[in-house]
């Protein structure tokens, strides 16, 4: 079996890990040479020797679940990233978003130290794009950051692979109006569909949602969101310590894992597009917003 490792904090504070099943010499990446192969981007400002006291604030005592070899045996590590040194392999996004959130991305919200990556919400009045696709530029109340993987990963189109396997260590905000969100996507969008692994509101730190869109016309979704958002009801506050969020993709289902159990699964004998899904090749992406949609 196949498996990827990211480890990286969200903002927060984390580890990621891909992975897929079978052995395979293929990367995962997208085979079209001219993907991703623009300069890397570096904005920030990494300390690989740093130690909690260089962290933008004090993680120090805080717990919560870490993987274990037992975890994830029987899978082959494809990537990982600890954020110990730069942001090469990740496209940083810069302007604004989409579905009425408030914030402008830029370089400047991502640190990189002590191997945790901080996304940092600030409030500050900005100028800035509209968002990539948009160059009008406009007013933000709000910044914050957002990182994209400049490979693709697919689980039906890595040689000998069955399953991808995508999983995040995060230390989630407790503040109102932050949307923190670990997900994965390509454009155009949603013909390579969107998984959302982890979507939360800094406002209820007892739940967070999974969901996923497909369509075959872009900009148009053919999923019904009222139907395929699951909402997850936690027992303890998810803002107090860090929790494991995974994916583990299949051509037969999309299953969502918590601290190494299923929380949901989306089965292809019950759920739409799930089997389309399966060859299409998708970022992996971190960000987190400010407003917007989701808090209707």
């Amino acid at each position: 079996m196949k498996k990827v490792k990211f480890i990286f904090p969200l903002l927060l504070a984390g580890a990621l890990i891909f992975s897929c099943s079978d052995s395979s010499s293929d990367d995962g990446n997208d085979p079209d040479p001219d993907e991703g192969t623009e300069e890397p981007v570096d904005p920030v400002d990494p300390d690989p020797d740093g130690t909690e006291e260089d962290l933008p604030f004090d993680i120090s005592g805080i717990g919560g679940f870490q993987p274990t070899d037992d975890d994830v045996a029987g899978w082959e590590l494809i990537y990982e990233d600890e954020f110990d040194d730069n942001l090469n392999d990740w496209k940083v996004w810069e302007g604004g978003a989409f579905n009425n959130e408030l914030q402008l991305y830029q370089g400047e919200n991502l640190t990189v130290a002590a191997s945790h990556l901080f996304i940092n919400e600030k409030r500050e009045t900005v100028t800035g794009v509209v968002n990539p696709f948009d160059p009008t530029v406009k007013q933000f109340d709000f910044t914050s950051g957002r990182i994209e993987s400049k490979a693709k990963y697919s689980p039906g189109n890595t040689d000998g692979a069955t399953k991808l396997r995508i999983s995040a260590r995060i230390l989630l905000p407790d503040s109102d109006g932050l949307w923190p969100a670990f997900w994965s996507y390509s454009d155009p969008w949603p013909t390579n569909g969107e998984i959302d692994i982890m979507e939360y509101r800094g406002n209820n730190t007892m739940s967070y949602s999974t969901n996923y869109f497909y369509g075959t016309s872009p900009g148009t979704i053919l999923t019904n969101p009222g139907q395929t958002t699951f909402d997850y009801e936690s027992e303890s506050d998810l803002s107090k310590s860090f929790h494991v969020f995974e994916l583990v993709w299949s051509e037969t289902s999309l299953e969502m894992m918590l601290d190494g159990e299923i929380i949901n699964t989306y089965d292809a004998n019950d759920w739409q597009y799930i089997d389309q899904l399966y060859n299409k090749f998708e970022n992996v992406v971190l960000n987190m917003a400010v407003g917007g949609d989701f808090f209707n």
